[in-house]
């Protein structure tokens, strides 16, 4: 309220100054109202229905509502709200004005052929020399193109999130239909195989059902993270020491040089932060 009529203040001392230099007049005044081409309503001050009453409105008010002065001079404005005003904002401006403050808000307002409309307006009381309210200025503006504009994107956030959270379904599903294979499928057929062959190729089937059954774990994407950069290849090496195999094993297995071995060994536990030897990889690897 201070701040409010320390403003009319100025204004009027203002105006005042410039009366006496320019020799102003009412007139002006009127003629900015009238050429505005926003929505101007002035209105009296009886807050409690049927007011307040509207003693003004301007070409441009016309132009929003359809509604001409003859229609709704000596009015209550409430006649342009409908079905879909927010009254939570209709609340919030009485208190505002029987509070003798200025009032900004934004709801949906209805014109003379019952056309919604998003209406953004303030209301500013209209104070005489001694402080006292005496009048009510509306100034109204069309914002449905810009209440339209952020509906259009809510409704893509809204589209977007559903096509993520399709995705994730998706990928769940993906994720049950291979853990459905591996156990129903795969995992048998290993059985079987381990049957046969040296005591290497079981060593080997056994690495190979381990991963089967971590097909879907976060192993490989953990090792391979960007912080620590594994090749495809250290991944392969690390996988088969997490599983048990020796360096001597893993040679058979790939078919490299041992010395080989010991060097991606050696770049693993680099890349691990590995700094004390005597930290066993095998036990680090299992633990990821």
């Amino acid at each position: 309220m201070g701040v409010h009529l320390k403003r009319q203040e100025i204004y009027y001392i203002s105006m005042a100054q410039y009366n006496k230099k320019h020799n102003f007049n009412e007139r002006l005044l009127a003629s900015v109202a009238f050429f505005a081409e926003d929505s101007i309503l002035i209105t009296d001050t009886d807050l409690k229905l049927p007011g307040p009453r509207i003693i003004y409105v301007n070409p441009g008010f016309t132009k929003l509502t359809g509604y001409s002065a003859q229609d709704v001079l000596g009015k209550d404005p409430r006649f342009l709200q409908g079905p879909k005003t927010d009254r939570s904002v209709l609340n919030h401006l009485k208190n505002v004005l029987q509070k003798g403050e200025v009032f900004y808000g934004r709801a949906i307002n209805y014109r003379k052929d019952g056309s919604e409309f998003w209406n953004e307006w303030h209301i500013e009381p209209i104070l005489d020399e001694k402080d006292k309210v005496i009048n009510y200025l509306a100034i109204q503006r069309d914002i449905t193109e810009r209440m339209n504009f952020i509906k259009a994107i809510e409704d893509k956030n809204i589209a977007l999130r559903e096509i993520l959270e399709q995705i994730q379904f998706e990928k769940k599903k993906i994720q049950d239909n291979i853990f459905s294979n591996v156990e129903q499928i795969l995992l048998p057929a290993i059985k079987k195989l381990r049957r046969k062959g040296s005591p290497l190729d079981k060593k080997s089937i056994d690495v190979l059902e381990n991963n089967l059954k971590e097909l879907t774990s976060s192993f490989g994407s953990r090792v391979s993270d960007k912080r620590i950069k594994l090749s495809p290849r250290e991944i392969e090496i690390a996988n088969l020491i997490k599983n048990g195999l020796s360096s001597k094993e893993i040679c058979e297995t790939l078919n490299i040089a041992f010395k080989t071995i010991e060097t991606h060994r050696n770049r693993i536990r680099k890349k691990l932060d590995i700094i004390n030897k005597n930290v066993n990889l095998t036990t680090l690897l299992k633990e990821l």
